[in-house]
């Protein structure tokens, strides 16, 4: 059982000892469900961008703004890390060191445009019971709350061209990063095992992954 401690809407996913402590409960949303649940977070939308784990991760979260129809998105990038020299293992992955993060302001507008390529994307349609998302692998996950639902999607590398995908033209555009996304890979290339087929938790040492559960990631 991979281990971990929860992460809440206090904690700092820049930190990287709270990262490493709670990186599956923040990619799974934990924060955002709790609050999705009590009605405290409409509209509010967290992406996440796997490029190989080790080498890069992207995070996005979009929150409305009260009294206004304007939106704020706070995003990070982290990697690489050596992860030979920093000792992390599959049951403690700690990722690579944070920069600082970058805050930008959305428009309703701005913000309708990249949810409407969420949707084309199929965002709020897709039916993805027991995909696996390898941690090797390049892959997108978008959580939303709605009517105090949550919605999750998911994209990797190992079944779809991620090269098709809408939104990430989009969020590259409104989210004031100056780094360009890592290009997803040609499928015809991506020589991990199908993430649907099942495999030993610690086939590789290093590697880890997320097993998609209805609208969770376990």
């Amino acid at each position: 059982m991979l281990g971990g401690c929860s992460y809440t809407a206090t904690s700092d996913v820049a930190n990287p000892v709270v990262r490493k402590a709670s990186w599956f409960s923040y990619l799974n949303a934990d924060d955002l469900r709790t609050a999705c649940s009590a009605g405290e977070a409409e509209g509010r939308i967290r992406i996440v961008y796997n490029a190989d784990y080790y080498k890069e991760v992207r995070t996005f979260d979009i929150t409305p703004q009260t009294a206004s129809d304007d939106f704020s998105m706070v995003s990070h990038i982290f990697g690489p890390l050596d992860v030979s020299e920093m000792n992390v293992s599959v049951r403690s992955p700690l990722g690579a060191l944070s920069g600082e993060p970058v805050r930008r302001g959305l428009t309703r507008q701005q913000y309708l445009t990249l949810t409407d390529a969420m949707q084309e994307d199929g965002f709020g349609t897709q039916s993805r019971d027991g995909l696996r998302l390898n941690s090797e692998n390049y892959y997108w996950t978008a959580m939303g709350c709605s009517h105090q639902q949550m919605t999750l999607a998911a994209w990797t590398s190992a079944k779809d061209d991620l090269r098709d995908l809408h939104f990430p033209i989009v969020l590259e555009k409104v989210s004031g990063q100056t780094d360009p996304l890592p290009p997803a890979p040609d499928p015809d290339a991506v020589q991990n095992p199908d993430p649907t087929i099942g495999h030993g938790r610690d086939e590789q040492d290093r590697n880890f992954y997320r097993t998609i559960r209805g609208n969770s990631l376990q």
